[in-house]
């Protein structure tokens, strides 16, 4: 049987170790990665193969309902949470299983043994996937849905990232090495180490500066020339 890539998320020790614990005793069941909250788990589903996610509901910033919303093709997830009346949105949002703690383990191997049979029998269809248009981030309290195809470009700013689209500039809890990761390389390029630009946006290149708009001009890193060129089909 095929090794169950797993990713716990939950803000408190105890939950994970529990868990950590539980999987110890299923077979072909391993731990990849662990996080305290969202963020963590959005680099963590970047750099890693997940099968399945033990997603904690009640989690600060952002909730594991609000994070499971915001995945455009998410693994399969098993809720971990002490409140009952979440089992509904569960439900809602296709959730392979819904987990009340303190967790059992007889409670949890129900939910493994299901878990399994979801797996087989997503094996047996052929995989179909669509390139993603957009994503969501965290803004004043809410989940705002990005486009693509809306991005000018993007600027760090320190530990976040300011998000400039046709409409309006967003400052969003990213740091730019994470957005880069998000955001399709086929549609983008870093260009400095403070900037990515939109290729489909680019009116003209000067020197070591690329126009995006009238009035916009960014500037190009020695070291990102190459690749830049590269995407904009310059020889």
């Amino acid at each position: 049987m095929k090794t169950v890539n797993v990713l716990i998320i939950d803000d408190e020790p105890l939950a994970r170790e529990i868990i950590q614990t539980h999987l110890e005793k299923v077979p072909n069941w391993h731990v990849v990665d662990t996080c305290i909250n969202a963020e963590e788990a959005y680099e963590a589903l970047l750099n890693n193969a997940i099968d399945v996610i033990f997603l904690d509901i009640q989690m600060p910033v952002i909730t594991g309902v609000e994070f499971l919303q915001s995945l455009q093709n998410p693994p399969l997830v098993i809720f971990t949470t002490a409140y009952s009346e979440y089992a509904l949105k569960g439900f809602e949002l296709n959730v392979i299983d819904y987990l009340l703690k303190p967790i059992t383990f007889g409670r949890f191997l129900q939910a493994t043994e299901k878990t399994n049979d979801k797996l087989a029998s997503l094996s047996k269809v052929p995989e179909t996937k669509n390139e993603p248009t957009y994503f969501f981030v965290k803004q004043d309290g809410k989940l705002l849905k990005i486009n693509f195809d809306d991005i000018l470009y993007v600027k760090a700013e320190q530990e976040y990232s300011f998000v400039f689209t046709k409409t309006e500039r967003l400052l969003v809890s990213m740091h730019l090495k994470l957005l880069e990761n998000i955001i399709p390389e086929y549609l983008f390029t870093r260009v400095h180490r403070s900037y990515i630009i939109a290729h489909q946006n680019v009116v003209s290149i000067y020197g070591n500066r690329v126009q995006i708009d009238e009035e916009t001009q960014i500037p190009i890193g020695n070291t990102y020339k190459d690749a830049l060129f590269k995407k904009l089909n310059i020889k």
